[in-house]
């Protein structure tokens, strides 16, 4: 009877470790990485918002980031000059 007290002892044991062991990997583990991953990329952002990703956007809606002035027929004479060149097969 001692025997039989003590095995099932052991596997009331082991059989809780596995489940310990599942609740942790299935929920605990995968909430603790994203909750980890969401900090270092606030942090990395703060520190390079440059590369911060855009924000997604509604269909429809239009923004214009940067308007730049394109100034066409202003060469400045110091750029250097134009070679020919020619492919050889």
């Amino acid at each position: 009877m001692l025997i039989t007290m003590g095995l099932l002892r052991f596997f009331l044991i082991i059989f809780s470790i596995y489940l310990t062991f599942r609740v942790l990997t299935t929920y605990i583990f995968p909430w603790l990485v994203k909750r980890s991953v969401r900090k270092y990329q606030e942090r990395f952002y703060e520190q390079n918002p440059h590369l911060k990703p855009d924000q997604p956007r509604k269909d429809g809606q239009v923004t214009i980031e940067k308007v730049g002035r394109e100034e066409s027929g202003n060469v400045p004479e110091n750029i250097g000059e134009y070679t020919e060149y020619e492919d050889i097969k």
